[in-house]
């Protein structure tokens, strides 16, 4: 009996260090929330042919992760992993700044009038769940 308990204990550490090697290997960034609306663009959202990114961006502003959604509907739950990484890395480290565009003409980085756009509130980093926007403010 204690060689099969000591035989589990080793598989089972074995797979714990196998998980921390694969997530070291192909990278740790996760992120994820949800985004809402205030009521004044909750119907603009609701709209034909309306794209939603969800951007990360570090303390210089330059983004490093992008979501798209297109035709969303909210409340919309997203998360981000490695592959939406705009350069390929294994983890972003860094304080982010997490904001959300949605539009009709499917640019992101290009605020035309009508736009619409929402920021969460405080800085996250890679690993945080509960990175909840707001959409309430239109571009003039």
């Amino acid at each position: 009996m204690r060689k099969a308990a000591g035989l589990a204990l080793v598989t089972g550490a074995l797979a714990l260090a196998g998980w921390g090697a694969w997530r070291f290997l192909v990278g740790g960034f996760t992120l994820s929330g949800s985004v809402t609306a205030s009521p004044h663009t909750r119907k603009r959202i609701a709209t034909p042919n309306m794209m939603l990114f969800v951007v990360a961006l570090n303390t210089g502003g330059v983004p490093v992760a992008v979501k798209r959604f297109v035709n969303p509907h909210l409340p919309l739950q997203w998360d981000m992993g490695v592959e939406d990484l705009i350069l390929p890395g294994r983890d972003w480290s860094g304080p982010l700044s997490v904001r959300v565009a949605v539009n009709g003409h499917g640019k992101i980085g290009e605020a035309l009038k009508g736009d619409l756009y929402g920021e969460h509130r405080h800085p996250a980093r890679s690993g945080d769940r509960s990175v909840d926007v707001v959409v309430d403010s239109v571009v003039d």
